[in-house]
């Protein structure tokens, strides 16, 4: 019996050797940080380097003459920061029980952008980031820049600074 495991080690080993030019290697590839979250069932994300802090949602102040895309402000350590609603924005409904505010930034634009759920921060290689589809709704291509398949769903991302534009317009 041992003869025999000493002989499939054998080929086995030779199988190894034999493949060992074709093995594939890993090569190291740049990766994009994202920040993906959910409105419904719809994933999204910002480039990571956009979205500055995630912080619990408990509401806004609303003001006079806001659009209905500006639902109010939030004091944010002091600095009023207008809040951005996405799902209205992009036609996705009424907000249904937000739970997190994400701060954009871009230079000296900042806002904050309603989200339902946190998904996850992570690096996705950059081969896998592709141009957004054209069959996208109008209202959602207008902001998107680029898609990626996450797990086995398409994650649309974002344009931040379009989005901080819409709000300071």
């Amino acid at each position: 019996m041992a003869e025999e495991v000493l002989r499939s080690d054998a080929v086995l080993s030779q199988i190894d050797s034999q493949n060992q030019g074709g093995k594939i290697r890993e090569v190291d590839e740049a990766k994009l940080s994202m920040l993906i979250f959910q409105f419904g069932e719809e994933l999204f994300a910002f480039h990571g380097n956009q979205a500055r802090e995630i912080l619990p949602f408990h509401g806004v102040t609303w003001i006079p003459g806001a659009t209905a895309n500006i639902p109010g402000v939030v004091n944010l350590r002091g600095d009023v920061v207008a809040v951005l609603d996405l799902r209205h924005l992009l036609g996705l409904g009424k907000t249904d029980g937000a739970a997190f505010l994400v701060m954009l930034r871009l230079g000296d634009g900042r806002a904050g952008v309603i989200v339902d759920r946190i998904v996850d921060v992570a690096e996705i290689p950059v081969s896998l980031n592709g141009p957004a589809l054209s069959t996208l709704d109008e209202r959602l291509r207008r902001f998107a820049v680029s898609q990626f398949v996450y797990g086995e769903r398409m994650v649309t991302v974002l344009d931040a600074r379009g989005l901080l534009e819409t709000v300071n317009a």
